[in-house]
């Protein structure tokens, strides 16, 4: 049995995975989804990538994957908080409960990863914090990253769940761009420079296709589970994708490669300036007001 506890569901049901009955309960809540994801995939020459993108497995050696990998793009396959904001923007017509009962769906599907657990309880809790008592975004970050950190201290050195904060921080910083995708999508980069170190070129080459997967090849790829029949359409997406993104940039071997251990002090320090920045802008802006 795990040694550490790797997801939320392994901390609290720790005590019964010594037993036969809590590894099938692990079975059932942390791996049976993402088996199952995995069987309402179509029949495609891309199944393995729909898998990837969709179901958070690994992506088998392949020529599909060298692509993907010599462009630096391959984290876009790994599954994410990101996914679910694109989830949610899907789901945007339904009201909030049946909306929150998808996405948790969503995440047992994969596994509930570090950055999907992460991401949920984004969705849960701000607005009762924001509503209730009157936290801020960045306040609201802090509070439920400080909760799985309590709950499962672990995840302070998993490298998924610092990228994860760290983009969550890039949500949280005040719109630069006109564009909110645009923008988000290079915050979220630039802050994520330490984790996976690139050239400008790549990391611009990196800011232009975010969107693209998340608002084309995801919602395309997800549609096509439902609809087997639509699966010819997404397969030609993905073949234009790979054609697309063969003809960018090269990656070549990271010069700088910085541990989980070494880096776990920056999200929460960047966090912690971006909270007392903005505490000071707010007491400039409330003294300003009351001269005016």
């Amino acid at each position: 049995m795990h040694t550490h506890f790797g997801t939320l569901l392994e901390f609290i049901f720790y005590p019964l995975f010594e037993s036969k009955i809590g590894e099938w309960l692990a079975d059932c809540l942390l791996r049976l989804g993402p088996r199952q994801c995995v069987t309402f995939l179509p029949e495609s020459f891309y199944r393995e990538l729909y898998s990837a993108l969709i179901c958070g497995t690994s992506i088998p050696p392949s020529a599909e994957k060298q692509v993907i990998v010599d462009t630096g793009l391959i984290h876009l396959m790994v599954v994410s908080g990101w996914h679910l904001v694109f989830l949610e923007i899907l789901l945007g017509f339904l009201s909030r409960p049946p909306r929150l009962v998808i996405l948790v769906a969503y995440g047992w599907l994969t596994g509930f990863a570090p950055p999907v657990v992460r991401a949920l309880l984004r969705r849960i809790l701000r607005p009762i914090l924001s509503e209730r008592f009157g936290f801020t975004r960045l306040q609201g970050e802090a509070a439920f990253t400080g909760l799985l950190l309590i709950l499962i201290p672990s995840w302070l050195l998993s490298r998924s769940f610092l990228m994860s904060w760290m983009g969550g921080l890039a949500m949280c910083t005040p719109q630069i761009l006109k564009s909110r995708v645009w923008d988000r999508s290079i915050k979220a980069y630039l802050y994520m420079i330490p984790f996976c170190w690139a050239s400008p070129i790549q990391l611009l080459w990196n800011v232009f296709f975010a969107p693209a997967v998340g608002l084309i090849l995801f919602p395309s790829c997800s549609i096509a589970m439902l609809i087997h029949r639509l699966s010819f359409l997404t397969d030609w997406i993905w073949n234009l994708f790979l054609r697309v993104i063969s003809l960018g940039p090269q990656s070549i071997p990271a010069a700088i490669f910085i541990s989980s251990v070494q880096l776990c002090w920056l999200p929460p320090l960047f966090h912690m300036l971006l909270m007392i920045g903005e505490v000071s802008w707010r007491r400039k802006s409330a003294f300003s007001s009351s001269l005016a």
